[in-house]
Order: structure tokens, then C-alpha cells, then sequence
């Protein structure tokens, strides 16, 4: 069978999911509208509805354009972590100076790095910081806590170098490539941080989805008069795509949660490992927990 169709269908049936209960709601509004379709009567419903429509047309396209820069943000973002990461890696092999003492200490610092990607994504995702994270993760550094956040994994990196300059392995021009390294990484966490806290305001959420209900209903009412079941047919496929529209506005907003539409970071933290400690290491598989989230290297 084939994979695309496959994911396609799972990315449908979790969309459809999210949207059950409006879905529900459009189906049962249909049905009174169908029932009642010879005695509905809204006085203007014709000249609301072109009124309305403007301005539900003018907010959607807003949101619309809100929400895929927020994605299309995170997308980027997650690129300059993995990129971070792969020159973190390189200065590594560059400052290396093929002592066995440095070799442990670089492995270890790889390791962390590793770590580091992967314990972001699931902060970032909103998972569990110390007991639930994947023990094949936290056998990754067993010497830091359990507990360790992703910013602290990075302050650990830092610590490592300026020992490694104080122990006169590496020279104050390597520390400063690998605090350069370290501190453009740190820049990428705190900007998908952000993203991820600064939501689209609520208020206005709702403002605009009971806007598109309102003029679903009037398109509905203006439909029924006009043209009896049929119209109303026309009418709710209108409603529905308006408030499927605002619906999946809301699911592209969350690019960093499980939605059916959120990056898929996972593989991100794969391609991350595979960098750092090889194609062959466990954690260098796909492990996406949402096998029907987009594929980043397939946009």
C-alpha cells in the first residue's frame, strides 16, 4: 500500500477528530434547517449575508495568514536548531586533539548535544520533563540529572568547554567557536520558547468562529428562503467550509503540539542524532510519535 495514501488518511482521520464536535454541530443545524426549511424567515438574511461574508472573508484570511506564518516560524526555527547542532558537531571534530581523555570528553559532549535536541522536543511538545522522558534519551548522558532541562543540557555544554580551556586541551579561540556554537543554539530554543507560549489571543479566536457560525446561519436562512431544501443544502456546504476554515486555522496554529498538523520533531532529533553519533545509533530511526504529521523534508 501506498505510504503517502496511508499517511494521508491518518492526517484526514485526525483532523476529522479535532473537528467532531463542529462537524456534529453543522450536521445537526442542517437537519433543523431541512425540517424547518417552509418556515424560516429572516427579514434582510440576503443583504446580511453579503455584509458579513466581507468581513468574515477579511478575518479568516488574517487568521489564515497568522497561523501558517506561526508553522512556517517553527519550521525555521527547528532548521537552525538542526543546523546548530551539525556545526556544534563539526567545531568538535575540529578541536580535537586525538588524546584518549579528549575523545571521551568529546563523545560525552556529542552525546549531550544529542540529548539536548531531543529533550526539546518534548518540552516543546509539552511532554513530561524527568521521569517520562525515553530512557534510551536519558542513557544518552547518564553523568547529568534525570531532571535536566534542554537550556541546562546546553549550560552543562558550556561548563565542558571552558574546562576542557582551563585544562589547556583547547585554546581560547576553539572555547570561543564552541561558545559561538552554544549560544546560537540558545538564541534558536528561546525563539521556539516564545512561539510556542505567545498564542493566538483567545478572544479574538472567538470572536472570529462566532462570526462564521453567525453568517454559516444566515447563509443557511438566506439559502432556505430562497430555494426551499436545496437552498439549504447549498447553504450548510457554505457554513461548513467557513467553519471548517476557522477550525483548521487553530490546528496549523499549534506547530509545536500534537496536532495533525504539527512538525514533525521527531525526526528532526533523528536527523540531529544520526549527525552526531551516526546512521547506525537507536535513536537515529524515525520515532515520530504522530506517523501522520508532515514530513519536513517533503515541503
Amino acid at each position: 500500500m501506498d505510504v503517502g495514501l496511508v499517511r494521508g488518511a491518518g492526517a484526514v482521520w485526525l483532523v476529522t477528530r479535532r473537528l467532531r464536535y463542529d462537524l456534529l454541530a453543522v450536521a445537526a443545524l442542517a437537519a433543523i434547517m431541512a425540517w424547518r426549511s417552509d418556515g424560516i424567515r429572516v427579514p434582510g438574511a440576503a443583504g446580511l449575508v453579503g455584509v458579513l461574508g466581507a468581513v468574515v472573508s477579511l478575518l479568516l484570511a488574517f487568521r489564515v495568514r497568522n497561523s501558517y506564518s506561526r508553522w512556517w516560524n517553527a519550521r525555521t526555527l527547528w532548521g537552525g536548531v538542526v543546523a546548530n547542532c551539525r556545526s556544534f558537531g563539526n567545531v568538535l571534530t575540529t578541536v580535537d586533539d586525538g588524546s584518549p581523555e579528549m575523545a571521551r570528553v568529546i563523545e560525552r559532549m556529542r552525546r549531550r548535544q544529542v540529548r539536548h535536541a531531543w529533550r526539546l522536543a518534548a518540552e516543546l511538545r509539552g511532554g513530561p520533563v524527568s521521569p517520562g522522558e525515553s530512557p534510551e534519551v536519558l542513557r544518552l548522558t547518564p553523568g547529568d540529572p534525570v531532571e535536566a532541562t534542554a537550556g541546562e543540557l546546553l549550560v552543562r555544554q558550556a561548563a565542558e568547554a571552558r574546562d576542557l580551556c582551563q585544562a589547556g586541551h583547547i585554546e581560547s579561540r576553539a572555547r570561543s567557536m564552541l561558545m559561538v556554537a552554544n549560544n546560537t543554539q540558545t538564541a534558536s530554543v528561546g525563539a521556539l520558547e516564545s512561539l510556542r507560549d505567545e498564542l493566538f489571543p483567545r478572544h479574538y479566536a472567538l470572536f472570529i468562529r462566532s462570526l462564521a457560525w453567525i453568517f454559516g446561519i444566515l447563509v443557511c436562512a438566506a439559502a432556505a428562503q430562497a430555494g426551499g431544501r436545496p437552498g439549504v443544502a447549498v447553504g450548510v456546504l457554505v457554513m461548513a467550509l467557513f467553519v471548517v476554515a476557522e477550525r483548521l486555522c487553530q490546528l496549523i496554529e499549534e506547530p509545536l503540539g500534537r496536532s495533525a498538523f504539527a512538525l514533525p520533531m521527531d525526526r528532526f532529533c533523528a536527523v540531529v542524532t544520526a549527525d552526531l553519533l551516526g546512521p547506525d545509533h537507536p535513536l537515529a530511526g524515525p520515532r515520530e510519535q504522530d506517523s501522520a504529521a508532515p514530513r519536513w523534508h517533503d515541503r
